[in-house]
């Protein structure tokens, strides 16, 4: 029973973690002058990403493609965004390194969340090489697929210690 609960703990400790950077990033991006579609656009993706762990692949999918039909300017970014979304993945990955987790099963789930947030990193680093070439776009869908399947990884582990 107490490693269950040290499991539990560990589980928390890392959804916690998620949970304050989705907090803070709004907070950032609320504080960038922007028309009330743009903070609708916000808003609406927050609730898909907070709800990723919900969704199979194909929904994901689905759901994001619907977004970017309802907000087709949202999104499209320059580098300079893509610079900060790498410096806010990595500021997400700075506060994962800095938890202190009893328990393996724990510090496997910390070990997943890195690897999809370095996926992600690198997603980005390759968004910002200009044109983006087919070949950079297959490197960049290889990268996204191994994201999601992580991510379902992520999400069996979660469903083994829910509630």
């Amino acid at each position: 029973m107490e490693l269950a609960n040290l499991i539990k703990q560990d589980i928390e400790s890392i959804l916690q973690i998620e949970s304050q950077d989705i907090k803070q990033l709004v907070e950032d991006y609320r504080e960038d002058l922007m028309d009330a579609e743009t903070f609708d656009a916000i808003d609406a993706y927050n609730m898909l990403y907070s709800n990723i762990y919900e969704m199979s692949e194909e929904e994901y999918l689905d759901a994001f493609r619907t977004l970017g039909e309802a907000y087709p300017n949202f999104g499209k970014a320059d580098e300079n965004d893509f610079q900060k979304s790498i410096a806010e993945l990595e500021r997400l990955k700075h506060a994962f390194n800095e938890l202190q987790l009893n328990t393996i099963e724990g510090k496997h789930l910390l070990a997943l969340q890195l690897a999809v947030l370095e996926l992600d990193i690198q997603v980005y680093q390759k968004l910002t090489l200009s044109p983006t070439t087919t070949e950079i776009q297959a490197e960049i869908n290889l990268l996204e697929t191994e994201s999601f399947g992580i991510t379902n990884q992520i999400n069996q582990f979660l469903e083994q210690y829910h509630d």
